[in-house]
């Protein structure tokens, strides 16, 4: 079994642990900012919950395997995987949903596994999984706070959504209607795609729906651009897997663009809406869930891009970040017992 703690350390001999993992989160900075302006201080305020209740969890769980809690619990790992998971799921969750996340990342995808090094699925992407399939109508509800129907607009409305689930609309009434789900544009395009719509028709009604909703995304993903192109300057992440999951991405899906135009979406449209810049940057270049060869990278970010392709234009979801990430994460051992290089002198067995 190869030992992924030497993987993260591979990075950069200039930094250890806990600097990358600080200098990661603070790279998350711009897109964190700008997810507030567009959604509300909902985001800032499930952040916070994600990060106290992830530390929590990975407390109790060095207590009962007695390990050394100063160097475990201050390394910022499992602050990374808070704040990851806290960017990539809506902030109308309640708190429970947010307790049975952090579960899930902290104690079962990573502690499970032996810690830190150990795991072999992305932890933000376990959670983050297992609440959109176990809650899919509150894992798609996102919305503007300048919406008309928004109640989180000020701090007061956003704490008694998340702690105390008072709200002025109920999940149950109307599960559909943009006006509260504020369907984003990746949610519009599948909708339009499974009834066979077409999209060139429908521009007019698209930009008066989504207008606002685009443009927040596409600054959400340029922000995260930002952030990862800091990563690269510092030498925090390889360019290998950012490179070939966008490449991989854009070519899919030109593919199908230039085929018909108005049924599918343009290479732009998908590397500026859901979480493609997130994932590019911050999710898939994990050391400990990707390959340790360089070729290995390579392949990796591609099948990602292949895999949200797909998912995005043929299934019922309508961003498959996160299905792609543990796919991808499941191949790394076989892609590295057959990419890995041989040592000087002598030959692969």
């Amino acid at each position: 079994m190869r030992n992924k703690k030497m993987n993260i350390l591979y990075i950069s001999n200039a930094y250890d642990v806990r600097k990358i993992m600080i200098l990661v989160i603070l790279a998350c900075i711009p897109g964190l900012c700008t997810e507030i302006y567009f959604f509300g201080y909902g985001v800032l305020i499930q952040m916070l919950l994600f990060i106290i209740i992830s530390l929590l969890f990975e407390l109790i769980i060095l207590k009962i395997r007695r390990k050394n809690i100063k160097n475990s619990l201050f390394d910022c790992s499992s602050v990374l995987t808070a704040v990851l998971l806290g960017l990539s799921i809506p902030f109308v969750l309640p708190w429970w949903m947010i307790i049975f996340g952090c579960f899930f990342s902290i104690v079962i995808s990573k502690y499970l596994y032996g810690g830190l090094g150990q795991n072999i699925f992305n932890p933000a992407m376990i959670a983050y999984v297992v609440l959109l399939i176990s809650f899919p109508v509150h894992m798609s509800s996102w919305n503007e706070k300048n919406s008309s129907l928004s109640f989180y607009k000020d701090i007061k409305n956003s704490i008694n959504l998340i702690l105390f689930h008072q709200k002025k609309y109920d999940f149950k009434e109307k599960i559909y209607p943009d006006s509260f789900t504020e369907a984003t544009p990746l949610d519009d395009f599948k909708t339009k795609s499974h009834f066979n719509y077409d999209l060139s028709q429908e521009e007019l009604l698209i930009k008066k729906k989504t207008k606002n909703v685009s443009i927040a995304w596409k600054y959400i993903n340029i922000s995260f651009l930002i952030g990862g192109l800091f990563l690269l300057y510092k030498n925090i992440i390889c360019w290998r897997i950012p490179l070939s999951f966008l490449s991989s991405l854009f070519f899919f899906s030109s593919t199908t663009y230039f085929y018909s135009q108005n049924i599918f979406c343009s290479p732009l449209f998908h590397l500026f809406s859901g979480g493609t810049m997130i994932c590019a940057f911050f999710i898939a270049t994990d050391p400990v869930t990707t390959s340790s060869t360089k070729i290995g990278k390579i392949f990796f970010g591609s099948i990602m891009g292949f895999l949200v392709w797909i998912i995005r234009n043929y299934s019922d979801y309508p961003d498959g970040i996160g299905f792609s990430v543990l796919f991808a994460n499941m191949i790394v051992p076989l892609m590295d017992a057959y990419l890995k290089t041989s040592g000087y002198g002598r030959k692969n067995s």
